[in-house]
């Protein structure tokens, strides 16, 4: 199953998406980053070796019902992460590198849906 294979994690300040930052700004912090290369104007994917990632930049207005083309040129509030999970896969390592970005912007990093059946739950945030 497709979702077995996959966490699906977000990076917003809240659930209710009331902070924005700068696109332009977290555009050149995620190519600072060596583990991650910019994919397209709105996306950002792993460098090998790193563990497969896709980073969606993305402009909403609520959580549901969202697609890749939310995006807007001055502003976003959540960044949308489907990266790999199994066997050979380090998820700490992942980890470490969604939290540098969550870090960087005073937001949490979320896991969509938990192996256990939680959905939103918080992965990491500020002040931990």
């Amino acid at each position: 199953m497709w979702s077995d294979r996959y966490y699906y994690l977000n990076i917003y300040k809240d659930e209710q998406l009331s902070d924005n930052c700068d696109t332009w700004d977290l555009m050149l912090f995620l190519a600072g980053i060596p583990e991650l290369q910019r994919k397209d104007i709105y996306s950002f994917s792993n460098k090998e070796p790193f563990p497969f990632t896709d980073l969606q930049l993305l402009k909403l207005e609520s959580l549901t019902g969202w697609t890749d083309l939310d995006v807007d040129a001055k502003h976003t509030n959540l960044i949308a992460i489907v990266c790999r999970k199994g066997e050979g896969v380090d998820f700490g390592e992942m980890k470490r590198v969604f939290i540098r970005i969550a870090s960087f912007l005073d937001w949490k990093l979320v896991d969509e849906h938990t192996d256990d059946g939680i959905e939103n739950f918080t992965l990491w945030e500020p002040g931990e």
